[in-house]
């Protein structure tokens, strides 16, 4: 019985290990490219930071933190000859945590010398902040919607976890939840503005796209 009991607790790690983080890759991907417009830089080159480079994200799941860190960009050019692109990869990096729920995450960039100078490289050091809670949940639609808002903010509340927190993960049991309702051509959770003063909480943003309707045969 006991054999029995660890093997399952055992299956039950390795699929939450396994878990494929298709939101996730959505909102890096979305925040990238809206950091690129805003800032007016274009990465020359990328890389991804090892965990020794960077520090304060121990707390992270593994592979969350192993996303969080790829392809990062370790040179840009501006669009624009008077545009700097400086500390972009920091910069990057704390859009990146703020778009998975940790508005307050700060990122700061230094070289790392303690080895030679020859051998210097970037290091990221991170504060992550406090953890946020889920507030109101928000739905986000298109002209062509079918589904009810209710219905999606009822599946998304069911995905919430006991103490409502905001991370990575509970986004991603909210579209699994919120894709079952039906046939979507895309599902993306993302956190919404923080509000102002001492409330750690905040809202949730599902935003739907529908598959257009079959066209009529005549």
């Amino acid at each position: 019985m006991l054999r029995r009991t660890a093997l399952a607790a055992f299956s039950l790690s390795l699929a939450a290990c396994t878990t494929p983080q298709h939101n996730t890759r959505e909102v890096i991907q979305r925040a990238d490219t809206r950091f690129f417009i805003r800032e007016q830089c274009q990465p020359k080159s990328t890389a991804s930071f090892s965990r020794a480079q960077v520090s304060g994200l121990d707390e992270l799941p593994a592979a969350l933190r192993e996303r969080l860190l790829s392809d990062l960009p370790a040179e840009a050019t501006g669009s624009r000859p008077f545009i700097q692109c400086q500390d972009v990869a920091a910069r990057l990096l704390e859009d990146r945590l703020h778009a998975l729920c940790w508005p307050e995450a700060r990122v700061t960039w230094q070289a790392d010398t303690s080895t030679g100078a020859s051998a210097s490289q970037p290091r990221l050091t991170v504060q992550l902040g406090a953890r946020y809670q889920v507030d109101d949940i928000w739905v986000v639609q298109r002209k062509n919607a079918t589904v009810p808002a209710a219905r999606i903010i009822k599946a998304a509340q069911s995905a919430l976890p006991k103490d409502r927190a905001c991370s990575a993960r509970t986004f991603e049991d909210i579209r699994t939840q919120v894709s079952k309702l039906g046939t979507f051509h895309r599902v993306l959770v993302v956190p919404g503005p923080p509000p102002g003063g001492e409330q750690k909480k905040v809202p949730v943003v599902v935003d739907i796209s529908e598959k257009p309707p079959a066209p009529r045969t005549k």
